[in-house]
């Protein structure tokens, strides 16, 4: 079994493993598919996903009509898919570091959007736009107070900053650790939200054009992507990562605030 698929309220995703479902290769697993009751158009480029984690072989385990599970056996993590009424899909990842720091990186290859762009917030409670057309330029968005990584740098370097890692360039731009959210405007008048848990050690970073282009509308298919980066863990004990997204009619900016204030409330009153 290489996918399953799972579905509540306005919601049905398809959960994939890491063998090839249309690229030409394998190591797309994670959100095969996401699509509505108001669009059934599948909101991650088809031939890769979203929320792509560590393309390696992997095991995908059904848990109910509306959760899947994929299992890694070589790092011990557990991702967690569930879709919650009427249109959430919690992601939520468990292992246990071997060392004291840990960083989990996730891609979403988007299925040519007509605004390839994601919205932060700042501190002072501005939305921002974000978007770089060249890849490799400014694709991280670090939160406020986070100082920006010190690059060992390599010859040869495939990116002007340095390094052959597109997500080691830094935006001037800085989100509000305390509203750690980005969102997407998909057409047909729709909004994909992603929301996290842990504010200050996340970073959303973007390329232009990670997942090539649409053949149809020669839209380019961004990347909207993002990793946790965390320090002073106690080696074996369990780390849980806890992302929430959103597929819905986009209605305002303030509702999609409410919706992780609301989110995050919940949340806390789980501890």
């Amino acid at each position: 079994m290489h996918s399953v698929t799972i579905r509540a309220g306005d919601l049905t995703a398809i959960i994939g493993d890491s063998s090839d479902h249309g690229a030409g290769k394998e190591a797309y697993e994670g959100i095969w598919s996401l699509t509505h009751t108001q669009r059934d158009v599948n909101v991650f480029r088809p031939i890769y996903a979203g929320v792509i984690a560590h393309r390696q072989p992997c095991e995908v385990v059904a848990l109910s009509e509306s959760a899947a599970e994929i299992r890694r056996e070589g790092i011990g993590a557990v991702e967690r898919f569930e879709v919650v009424v009427p249109c959430y899909l919690d992601y939520t990842v468990r292992l246990s570091p071997g060392g004291e720091r840990l960083w989990w990186n996730t891609a979403s290859y988007m299925n040519a959007p007509e605004d390839p762009a994601v919205y932060l917030i700042n501190v002072a409670g501005e939305w921002m736009r974000h978007y770089d057309p060249e890849h490799g330029s400014a694709a991280s968005v670090l939160p406020e107070g986070m100082e920006p990584p010190v690059l060992a740098t390599v010859e040869n370097a495939r990116y002007a900053h340095g390094t052959n890692s597109f997500a080691d360039a830094v935006s001037d731009l800085r989100f509000d650790p305390a509203r750690a959210l980005f969102y997407g405007r998909i057409d047909g008048g729709m909004v994909l939200v992603y929301m996290f848990e842990r504010g200050s050690e996340v970073i959303p970073y973007m390329s232009p054009s990670g997942g090539g282009s649409d053949p149809e509308t020669g839209r380019s298919c961004p990347a909207w992507d993002f990793r946790y980066c965390l320090e002073g863990l106690t080696p074996g004990e369990e780390v849980v990562l806890r992302t929430r997204l959103i597929y819905k009619p986009f209605v305002s900016e303030e509702d999609v605030l409410a919706e992780y204030e609301s989110w995050k409330a919940g949340l806390a009153g789980d501890d």
